[in-house]
């Protein structure tokens, strides 16, 4: 299939007509990109994709718990009459039995006194097709099944709950039932269901008769009011998403509005006094360094003279006691010398070597002496310059830095406290964020309560279908007044118990296929491509099983919000691949709160391997110009939704933001 054209006129947003032209210009130009600001008419562009395809049967994001024709009257431009009315019409190509045709589907209303007038008309090859438009719900369900629908038009800020393990069973339940066809199986088992009803022969025993009689009827109501549950279920599933779409908004607000940051004022406050304190108690251990060795730091030179001195001195020293003992040798020598009459020539020249002796050691003894420390004084010296001025600089150095680290703390906390805006200009976006958390809330507790009437009441279907097939075994069993009712029965009951294996054979086959596809789909996604090594469907409860690099199971809760989000459009895109259908991807939000890596996966592996024509609905900060420049090559149409207040209507305009 391929939508060649979209018709807007006076639908929502959209203030008079615009035609946009959505064929691909060629296969490698995939993609038609259109850009939007919030509020300026994306969601209402796949909305009026999804009417004109669907009409009352469509997933309509704006609907929530509107009557179809409450929402067609609030879907006519505010600046139009309601008597003028609005209209959609769509154009595509769909390949039939190998002839391909041109289908254009209008569909136009307006409102009244008596109410909204629709209409809807289906021209195939240029002319009318009246049986196509008066069963066009049923010609649809064979291009592309409403059941399925959500595979290929889907808001990507909403399929993030498609990776919960609940929604995923659920979504590949009905997806694969879709796929597979087995909802035609469910209604074979129904059909037979009724006609063993009718087949029932008149019983011989009243009683049995009126008491099985009553367990029909019993089921009969409690089926309706499974159906009735089902049904107000998806009401309140789209009020949860309009509530969530409104805490988004105010959450944004919230923070644009920093009342995020006066809400942390308190801790911001506590953190501080605690960084000023240790602050303190770094500046104390600082004086305490300084009350030591540590201001001698700044004269260390000084301190290398002061040892270089007293060892000069204490050289000298040695080296005067060494002479006075050679003086009094050298005496003592020549009074020998005499004694013995040595020759006056020899004394004379002893004498000149002696005294010349004494004279060159005198120099060793000639340093200024002004010093003369003491022993203590001198270990003392030594210590400090070895030991403990080198103990007090890492000392100091270590405080210092950890003074300067807790300042720039201080620093930065007090510029983060003086940008916290007063109580009274954040105190009603806190009030609203308070009132739309408690709106999700009260929504998603109704949901749950639901769930849990639903799950009650399917329990009680199943034991009174139980009780009724006891009973109705029973009385097979007692005979019936026609042989050919009882043979009919019997083989009925046989077919439905075949029905049961096959649906389960079916299944269990082409489940391991969509779970390789799933998981292929995944790790192209993924930035960390070892995060999940095995992934399985369970074949009886569609729940999803992911194993990690290390052989345990990974709970989807493990997975990064931006990981839980790209496992959802795995899903999605490995069911669409599944069914084999060749269907254009429309895509409402696409880049959702994925961060920068997860949205070049996307760009790079998704959007120009989605299908051969995906739409893609996206705000200037989703795909913004670097982004833009990655998709370029593979954009075939871009368009700009500007939204006029002055007009109060959205225009469609060629290119995109830039």
């Amino acid at each position: 299939m391929i939508i060649e054209e979209l018709v807007l006129h006076n639908f929502g947003a959209y203030r008079g007509q615009h035609v946009v032209n959505l064929t691909p210009p060629s296969r490698q130009k995939p993609i038609v990109l259109i850009g939007g600001l919030n509020g300026g008419g994306k969601t209402t562009f796949l909305d009026a994709i999804q009417l004109a395809f669907y009409g009352k049967r469509g997933r309509l994001s704006n609907r929530g718990q509107l009557s179809y024709e409450e929402y067609l009257r609030r879907s006519i431009h505010r600046g139009t009459s309601a008597s003028e009315g609005a209209a959609v019409q769509i154009q595509f190509r769909h390949r039939t039995e190998g002839v391909e045709h041109t289908y254009r589907v209008n569909r136009f209303w307006c409102a009244g006194q008596k109410g909204v007038t629709e209409k809807t008309e289906v021209i195939r090859d240029g002319h009318l097709n009246r049986r196509m438009t008066e069963g066009w719900a049923e010609t649809m369900e064979e291009f592309i099944p409403v059941g399925i629908s959500h595979l290929f038009f889907f808001d990507g800020e909403k399929v993030e709950s498609f990776a919960e393990s609940t929604t995923s069973a659920q979504l590949l339940s009905s997806a694969i039932q879709s796929l597979l066809g087995l909802d035609l199986v469910d209604r074979l088992t129904t059909d037979l269901v009724v006609m063993e009803r009718r087949k029932r022969v008149i019983l011989k025993n009243d009683g049995e008769r009126k008491s099985l009689q009553g367990l029909e009827e019993e089921i009969d109501r409690l089926e309706k009011v499974r159906g009735d549950l089902t049904l107000q279920r998806g009401q309140m599933a789209n009020k949860l998403d309009l509530q969530e779409k409104r805490l988004a908004e105010v959450e944004g607000r919230y923070r644009k509005e920093g009342a995020h940051l006066y809400e942390n004022r308190a801790e911001a406050e506590r953190e501080r006094a605690r960084l000023a304190k240790e602050l303190g108690d770094v500046e104390e251990l600082l004086r305490e360094v300084a009350g030591g060795p540590a201001p001698l730091l700044l004269v260390r030179d000084l301190l290398a003279s002061i040892e270089n001195q007293d060892r000069d001195e204490e050289e000298a020293a040695y080296a005067e006691r060494v002479n006075s003992l050679l003086e009094q040798r050298d005496r003592q020598l020549l009074s020998v010398a005499e004694g013995a009459r040595m020759p006056a020539g020899v004394m004379k020249k002893v004498q000149k070597y002696l005294l010349e002796d004494r004279e060159k050691r005198s120099g060793l003894f000639m340093a200024d002496r002004y010093l003369n420390l003491s022993v203590e004084a001198r270990d003392g010296l030594k210590l400090l310059r070895s030991t403990q001025l080198d103990e007090s600089r890492v000392q100091a150095q270590r405080l210092a830095n950890k003074a300067d680290e807790l300042r720039e703390g201080l620093n930065d906390l007090d510029r983060v406290l003086a940008s916290i805006p007063d109580e009274a200009a954040v105190a009603l976006i806190i009030q609203a964020r308070q009132e739309a958390r408690a709106a999700v809330e009260e929504v998603r507790l109704k949901l749950e309560v639901m769930d849990a009437e639903m799950e009650r009441f399917g329990r009680e279907y199943n034991q009174l279908k139980a009780t009724w097939a006891n009973q109705y075994e029973e009385i097979l069993e007692k005979g019936f007044e026609e042989d050919e009712a009882k043979r009919l029965i019997s083989h009925s009951l046989r077919v439905q118990e075949t029905l049961v294996k096959f649906r389960a054979k079916v299944t269990e086959r082409h489940v391991d296929r969509i779970a390789h596809l799933v998981m292929d789909s995944f790790q192209k996604l993924l930035r960390k491509e070892s995060l999940v090594n095995e992934l399985k469907i369970d074949p009886e409860n569609f729940t999803i099983e992911m194993r990690g690099a290390d052989g345990f199971v990974l709970s989807p809760d493990r997975l990064s919000a931006g990981e839980r989000q790209l496992l959802a459009i795995s899903i999605l895109w490995g069911l669409a691949r599944a069914s084999g259908r060749p269907l254009p991807a429309i895509i409402d939000t696409p880049l959702g709160r994925l961060d920068s890596s997860h949205r070049t996966n996307l760009i790079d592996r998704y959007f120009p391997y989605a299908s051969h024509q995906v739409l893609l609905l996206s705000t200037d900060e989703e795909i913004d110009s670097a982004y833009y420049e990655k998709i370029k090559p593979w954009v075939g149409h871009s368009y700009h939704l500007k939204f006029d207040d002055r007009t109060g209507g959205t225009t469609v305009e060629q290119g995109y933001f830039w």
